[in-house]
């Protein structure tokens, strides 16, 4: 599982959004969320490692 969490550009805490089952799925979801928001977003795998970060 992948929990993809978001932060806008002066928030220091990151929020859990949502989950997905694979990475390639994680990736779209955050990559279409910052589009949309503007929100900075990263994938987290489940031992607490960023995978990435997506920005729009």
């Amino acid at each position: 599982m992948i929990v993809i969490q978001s932060r806008a550009s002066g928030e220091l805490v990151w929020r859990d959004e949502v989950l997905r089952t694979n990475h390639f799925k994680a990736y779209m979801t955050a990559k279409a969320k910052a589009r949309l928001t503007g929100r900075v977003y990263r994938l987290v795998d489940r031992d607490g490692v960023v995978l990435e970060q997506i920005f729009h």
